[in-house]
């Protein structure tokens, strides 16, 4: 009997010994475990903070591509047609035909002449407006939006930086203060060749029209009118020439207007977006092919120009 109590002894000083020992390996576990979560949990907030501090200033280079871009393409496809021999060759041609008409064609004459004139007057300026916005254009795409600190350092992170994280998880913080900053500058570095803009409209828009309707009528000048010479190959293939012409400039002054007209009212409504989404859609768009203007567009431009 005696034996048997000892041996029960015996058995319970073991079991309280292992559950000892599985309770200190537990406790050791559970907090190896505790530190692994909490370290994964740190690293994850200093990953989104350092990622959001990258895709900030993505955005912010994405905002000024989206808005100076489409500026200048229409900029440059404006100089390419007016000077860079397209419309060149349509005056070399009309003023062979001018030469070579007779005498007897004197009105035919002075209508190309006065239609060539009017061309060139529109080019003109029109020209002279790409090439400003051109340069604005392209320099404000060099230069890119200017520095962005990131939002929050570790090693020198101020006294406020709790309040500035808080104010940017409930209201865009820094970033969205940085976004509008930079949407009000680009407003003021456009706003000069705008002016210039609504300046040229009314010339440019007025010698496009006249300078079609005189190509006009030369094409059906003897056709309408008894009595009159017959009006020369030569000068009716010039008048269609010209109508062409006169339409493509008058095309390339309504896209310019157009593309800072768009990109004031994009960058605008962009102000709240968030960085992550900007970025997102600016990879999205530049899987897509090159937008071209339509018909509805130019007739918003020339809306924009009147009013």
């Amino acid at each position: 009997m005696l034996q048997l109590l000892n041996f029960t002894e015996r058995c319970e000083s073991l079991v309280n010994s292992g559950m000892a020992c599985f309770s200190a390996v537990a406790s050791l576990s559970f907090l190896s475990l505790w530190l692994t979560i909490a370290g994964a949990f740190e690293s994850e907030i200093i990953s989104d903070l350092v990622t959001t501090g990258t895709d900030e200033r993505r955005a912010l280079e994405a905002k000024a591509e989206q808005f100076w871009q489409p500026v200048l393409d229409a900029a440059q496809a404006t100089q390419m047609d007016v000077y860079s021999g397209k419309h060149l060759a349509v005056y070399t041609q009309v003023e062979s035909a001018i030469a070579g008409l007779p005498s007897e064609n004197q009105h035919v004459r002075d209508l190309l002449s006065e239609a060539l004139t009017r061309l060139k007057r529109a080019d003109e300026k029109v020209f002279e407006q790409a090439v400003e916005s051109t340069n604005v254009a392209s320099e404000k795409l060099h230069n890119g939006p200017g520095n962005f600190d990131n939002v929050f350092s570790f090693m020198n992170g101020g006294q406020n930086w709790l309040a500035s994280t808080m104010r940017r998880f409930v209201g865009g913080g820094r970033y969205s203060e940085k976004l509008e900053k930079h949407v009000s500058n680009r407003q003021g570095d456009i706003l000069p060749a705008l002016r210039g803009t609504s300046k040229i409209a009314g010339s440019v828009l007025t010698d496009c029209r006249l300078s079609s309707k005189l190509s006009f009528d030369v094409m059906k000048y003897d056709i309408y009118n008894d009595g009159v010479p017959k009006t020369p190959k030569a000068a009716t293939d010039a008048a269609e020439r010209l109508v062409a012409a006169s339409s493509e400039t008058r095309k390339h002054f309504l896209a310019g207007t157009m593309a800072a007209a768009k990109s004031i009212t994009k960058d605008v409504e962009g102000k709240t977006e968030d960085a992550s989404a900007t970025v997102t859609a600016s990879l999205l768009a530049s899987m897509q092919p090159a937008q071209q203007w339509g018909a509805s567009d130019l007739e918003i431009g020339a809306k924009i120009v009147f009013n």
